[in-house]
């Protein structure tokens, strides 16, 4: 099993180049979203809102990946639902 969310996201960044390492979120309870299995430019409609890193509520895993990889962004995910 994985120790750390920078373990898993290492195997990622094999097959996902423009994700790089999670950060240190100081104590905070934060995780990396499985950005791999979704799609380079499409998302699924589908609400199930996270609350990123950065304060902002994303419709889904998705389209916080989306936003990553659109703004060159390293946003985890600190809980299911809104912020």
């Amino acid at each position: 099993m994985l120790k750390s969310c920078s373990e898993a996201l290492s195997i990622v960044l094999c097959c996902v180049p423009w994700f790089g390492p999670c950060n240190d979120s100081g104590g905070k309870t934060s995780s990396c979203p499985n950005c791999a299995q979704y799609g380079k430019y499409m998302c699924p409609r589908d609400y199930h809102p996270v609350c990123g890193t950065d304060g902002e509520t994303y419709g889904n895993e998705c389209v916080l990946c989306l936003a990553n990889r659109e703004d060159h962004t390293h946003i985890e995910i600190v809980r299911r639902g809104h912020c």
